[in-house]
C-alpha cells in the first residue's frame, strides 16, 4: 500500500496563497467583463424610457446597500460552518445570477417586454448577485487573515496588482467587444460579456473547495454592538475613520450612478471610450501603489488620508467643466 502524503500547515497555507491569486485573476475577468458593465447594459435596455435615470439611481444604491445589510448575518454563521464552504456557496450562487440578468435583458430585446418590466427585474437579480458576493467577504477576510500570517502587505499588494491588471484588460477587451455589437447587435455584445463573467465567477466558487482552512479561533471579545461602536468614537481612530468613509462614500453616491449615463448619452460618449474613462482609476492604482506604499511606511497613514482627502474635491469641479465645454 502507498504510504500516505501529510502536509504541514506552512505548506498547505501556501498552497492556498497560489491558489488564491488564480482565484482572484479568475474574480478579475468577472469583475472587468460583469460588474462595470452593468449599468451601461441597463441604459441600453432603458434607452428610450423616460424614467432610465430613476432605475440607474436604484441600481446604483439598493444592491450595495442591501449587500452591506446582509454581512450582519455572515458572522453568525462563521463559527457554525466551514468559511471556505460559505464563500464557496455564496460565489457560485452570484455566478448564477449572471444568467438571471442576462434574462432581464432578453425579455426586453428578444421578446419585446417593456423596458420597464426588463429593468425591474434586472435590479431584483441584481440586488441577488450583489448580495451574494458581499456576503462572503467578512468569512473570506476571516479566512486570508488565518492563510496570510506574515507579510501581509507584501502578499496582498502582490495579489491585487494581478487581479487589477486582469480586470482592466477585461474591461479594456469588453469595450471592444460592445463597440462592435453596438453597430448590429448590442444583446449579442452584453450576452457574451455575462456569460463569460459568469463561467469564470463559477470557476471561483470552485476553487474555493480547494483552499486550505486552519481552524477557526472565535474570540467573543472580536464583537462588539453598533451602539458600542458609536460609543467608541471620541477615542477610536478606527471609528473616526469609518465615520470619514461612510461620509465620503455617501458624497460619492449622489452622482456617481449617473456618470455612465452622462458619458454615453450627454457626452457622447462610444463604449470604448467610456472605458477607458472608467479604467483609469483602476490604472493609476496599479501605477501609483508603489509610491504610495513608500510614502506611507516613510511617513504613515494618516499624512497621506490628509493629502489624498484634500484634492479629492477637485475631482468634481473638474467634471463640471466637461458640461460647459460639451455646451
Amino acid at each position: 500500500m502507498g504510504k500516505k502524503i501529510v502536509f504541514r500547515d506552512s505548506e498547505l497555507k501556501e498552497k492556498t496563497k497560489k491558489l488564491s491569486i488564480i482565484e482572484g485573476s479568475s474574480y478579475g475577468v468577472h469583475d472587468g467583463l460583469g460588474i462595470r458593465f452593468v449599468t451601461p447594459f441597463a441604459l441600453a435596455i432603458g434607452k428610450n424610457n423616460p424614467h432610465v435615470n430613476f432605475f440607474i439611481g436604484i441600481l446604483n444604491s439598493l444592491p450595495n446597500l442591501i449587500g452591506s445589510l446582509s454581512q450582519l448575518y455572515t458572522s453568525k454563521i462563521i463559527n457554525k460552518y466551514k468559511r471556505k464552504n460559505i464563500i464557496s456557496i455564496g460565489v457560485i450562487l452570484q455566478s448564477l445570477m449572471w444568467l438571471f440578468v442576462i434574462f432581464s435583458g432578453a425579455i426586453f430585446f428578444l421578446f419585446n417586454f417593456s423596458s420597464n418590466f426588463s429593468l425591474n427585474s434586472l435590479i431584483i437579480f441584481y440586488i441577488l448577485l450583489v448580495s451574494f458576493g458581499t456576503f462572503v467577504v467578512p468569512a473570506w477576510t476571516s479566512l486570508m487573515k488565518d492563510i496570510v500570517v506574515n507579510n501581509r502587505g507584501d502578499y496582498f499588494g502582490k495579489r491585487n496588482k494581478i487581479v487589477g491588471l486582469i480586470s482592466l484588460l477585461a474591461a479594456l477587451t469588453a469595450g471592444f467587444v460592445l463597440d462592435y455589437f453596438e453597430k448590429s447587435y448590442i444583446f449579442i455584445g452584453f450576452f457574451i460579456l455575462f456569460f463569460t463573467a459568469f463561467i469564470f465567477r463559477f470557476i471561483s466558487g470552485i476553487l474555493f473547495l480547494y483552499h486550505y482552512e486552519p481552524k477557526f479561533k472565535f474570540k467573543k471579545s472580536n464583537y462588539f454592538s453598533f451602539l458600542a461602536f458609536l460609543k467608541k468614537y471620541p477615542e477610536s481612530n478606527f471609528a473616526k475613520f469609518s465615520f470619514f468613509i461612510s461620509l465620503f462614500m455617501f458624497a460619492v453616491y449622489i452622482s456617481s450612478p449617473f456618470f455612465t449615463v452622462y458619458m454615453l448619452e450627454d457626452l457622447g460618449f462610444s463604449y470604448i471610450e467610456w472605458t477607458i474613462v472608467t479604467i483609469t482609476g483602476t490604472l493609476s492604482t496599479l501605477l501609483f501603489m508603489p509610491f504610495w506604499g513608500k510614502f506611507i511606511d516613510n511617513y504613515g497613514s494618516l499624512k497621506a488620508l490628509k493629502i489624498t482627502g484634500v484634492f479629492i474635491p477637485v475631482i468634481p469641479l473638474i467634471w463640471l467643466l466637461t458640461y460647459f465645454l460639451e455646451s
